[in-house]
């Protein structure tokens, strides 16, 4: 899985960067961070396995060690949440799209 995750996440990462597709391409990004959060750190924060993943060696376990493991899954989490809300900026591809799809006023009404 690994692989597929590493282009899921380069091909997703590359349209948010341009502006394309921006709510589109966030919601694998969610997927794949909400699943390496309770693949990776839900064991960390128990101490010990958890169905079928395995803890890791660590100097310590708990909610302060899984959170400190966890922040940079927990930042992209929350920035992906936050572009399917809000979508793209004005300067991206997406609303450079929509711009051009826009009606025309039209004169009597």
């Amino acid at each position: 899985m690994g692989p597929f995750v590493g282009v899921v996440e380069t091909i997703c990462g590359v349209l948010i960067t341009i502006g394309l597709f921006t709510r589109l391409a966030a919601v694998p990004l969610i997927i794949i961070m909400v699943v390496a959060i309770v693949s990776t750190k839900i064991p960390i924060l128990l101490g010990h396995d958890f169905w079928t993943f395995h803890v890791p060696k660590l100097a310590r376990y708990g909610f302060w060690s899984m959170m400190h493991q966890a922040r940079a899954d927990l930042v992209m989490l929350l920035g992906s949440i936050y572009l399917l809300i809000e979508g793209a900026g004005a300067w991206s591809l997406d609303a450079l799209l929509t711009r051009g799809h826009a009606r025309p006023p039209q004169a009597g009404r």
